[in-house]
């Protein structure tokens, strides 16, 4: 049983990493193929490594000038549990409005690869979201931060639909009942972070919007493959974050 106790005050809580340029923007990146092949890789892209005001150097951190402002990129830890952990940490470091985007499965064979999907709300199979909020089926996701993605997208001609999303932490328990289940509840695709990405946002009172990118499809093969734009992606998300 997790009692959820809404005291922001915890015995053990995060510490600001005192980062350099005092960024107030960030990404976090699930995406392999946005941070590895794109990020980290490309030279076009200017980037450098963040560093705190004791030297330290964080190597899955990045600082990206975007518009004469610098947006932090981070390659964040998967899971709710780690990627929460990380978010705690940049909130505290003071950052104010986040970008959260990564791979999802799809649920439907009607889902193409590659669609990009909004959740409308997470259902809360994780185990964090508890922590964060008072128990209940779902979170939702504020619908200032769906709205801006939805003309985002729309303005880029990008393929996206809008739908819950089904959080769960047991990888291995994603049986055919639970798809039944998850699908009648109007889910489009099964995710590990959003639930508790989206509640630890509403506990701390922080912008937040998160997108997910289908990949693998858990109903069969997808009937349609839609191109897949790394940069495109990436420049999207900053758009993203530099609206809501």
């Amino acid at each position: 049983m997790i009692t959820f106790d809404s005291d922001k005050n915890a015995i053990f809580n995060p510490q600001s990493l005192n980062l350099v340029g005092n960024p107030k923007k960030a990404l976090m990146i699930f995406d392999d193929e946005v941070w590895e092949d794109y990020v980290e890789k490309n030279k076009a892209l200017e980037t450098f490594p963040a560093k705190n005001n004791s030297g330290r150097v964080f190597s899955t951190f990045r600082m990206y000038k975007h518009d004469d402002e610098n947006i932090l990129l981070i390659c964040p830890n998967v899971g709710g549990a780690a990627s929460v952990v990380d978010l705690e940490l940049l909130i505290a470091s003071g950052i104010k409005k986040i970008v959260a985007f990564g791979t999802c499965g799809a649920m439907d064979k009607n889902v193409g690869k590659n669609t990009i999907i909004i959740p409308s709300s997470a259902i809360r199979e994780d185990g964090v979201s508890y922590h964060y909020l008072p128990p209940s089926d779902e979170v939702d996701q504020k619908k200032t931060s769906i709205k801006v993605m939805e003309k985002v997208f729309s303005r880029h001609n990008m393929n996206y639909q809008t739908g819950n999303v089904w959080t769960t932490d047991a990888v291995y328990r994603e049986t055919s009942n639970k798809l039944k289940t998850m699908k009648q509840n109007g889910c489009l695709a099964v995710d590990m972070e959003m639930a508790s990405l989206m509640s630890v946002a509403k506990f701390r009172s922080i912008d937040f919007a998160g997108f997910l990118i289908a990949d693998d499809n858990i109903d069969g093969k997808p009937k349609i493959e839609y191109k897949r734009d790394s940069a495109k992606l990436l420049q999207l998300a900053l758009e993203i974050v530099t609206t809501i």
